[in-house]
């Protein structure tokens, strides 16, 4: 292992990214790692999987007492959870502090990565052959919403308590 130090100029809300400049890692996986954070807030993206995963383990279990399918269900959800939810949540930060007027990124941040997070969902469970897919959406449209509400007010809090001038719009790496 080497321990390396890169030199990172990260945007606010790169929290995340910003504590692995402290990490060894070998070069190339820190990279990956900050880069991912760009697109991805690990931190949200860690906290819904693990919630829809328990959701989705328990539902499984306790229709078909199968402890093998369920946990490969739960995995797949967790996964695709981590995924996607993390990036829609970076979304969600990006349009409540890029757009200027309180009420429009609040509505901005708060509808499209909604939409998009209930349509992709909708689209895995209809792809994969899911008896009822407008039911398996229904917790993802219950939790997307509230949750990118309140996530968009507070980074944009968090942005206005700051200056402007101290988020560059685009990370330098």
């Amino acid at each position: 292992m080497v321990n390396c130090q890169i030199s990172i100029i990260l945007p606010h809300g790169y929290e995340n990214a910003r504590n692995l400049k402290t990490l060894a890692f070998p070069s190339h996986f820190k990279r990956i790692i900050v880069f991912g954070a760009r697109f991805i807030d690990y931190k949200m993206g860690v906290l819904g999987a693990g919630v829809l995963a328990v959701i989705v383990f328990g539902i499984n279990y306790h229709e078909t007492f199968d402890l093998t399918g369920a946990t490969t269900a739960a995995l797949k959800q967790g996964t695709y959870t981590f995924l996607f939810g993390g990036s829609i949540m970076r979304g969600c930060q990006t349009l409540a502090t890029v757009i200027r007027i309180k009420a429009v990124a609040f509505a901005a941040a708060t509808i499209i990565p909604s939409a998009v997070a209930i349509c992709l969902t909708f689209g895995v469970h209809s792809l994969n052959g899911t008896p009822k897919p407008v039911a398996s959406t229904i917790p993802t449209a219950v939790m997307v919403i509230p949750s990118t509400f309140i996530w968009g007010y507070r980074k944009r809090k968090q942005f206005t308590k700051h200056k402007i001038a101290d988020f560059p719009s685009t990370p330098v790496v």
